[in-house]
């Protein structure tokens, strides 16, 4: 099983190469507010995990496995907001926190159940 604080790195560096942009050791730390130090550290657990390439003062890039479970975690936050928002009834500037936090505890299932009651949406509450 994968920690939360992994799933936040992978989401981090995967947001950062969609946005073509350098996913360095300071940008991680300033997105997930956390010491340059840490950041370092992770990363390099990350890469011999086989999640990530790392090179120290160039950054990192995930790998293909790194990649897939970096989009599936971000599906199901966007399923877990879409989710709030439509059945829940939670407002726009809600949705995001919320789901920070459910992303990491509720089961494959679950997020199964969603989107099947969702009718297997193909964009967020944001258009994404």
């Amino acid at each position: 099983m994968i920690s939360s604080t992994v799933e936040d790195y992978l989401k981090a560096v995967l947001k950062m190469e969609d946005m073509n942009e350098k996913a360095s050791t300071s940008s991680v730390a300033r997105q997930l507010s956390v010491a340059d130090a840490s950041v370092t550290d992770m990363l390099r657990k990350l890469q011999k995990a086989g999640l990530l390439e790392y090179k120290p003062y160039y950054g990192a890039t995930l790998t293909g496995q790194g990649r897939r479970l970096a989009l599936k975690i971000l599906r199901r936050h966007r399923l877990i907001e879409l989710f709030l928002h439509q059945v829940m009834g939670y407002g726009w500037e809600q949705v995001h926190e919320e789901a920070e936090k459910l992303e990491h505890v509720v089961s494959d299932f679950f997020v199964e159940r969603i989107d099947a009651l969702l009718n297997y949406p193909d964009k967020d509450p944001h258009g994404e």
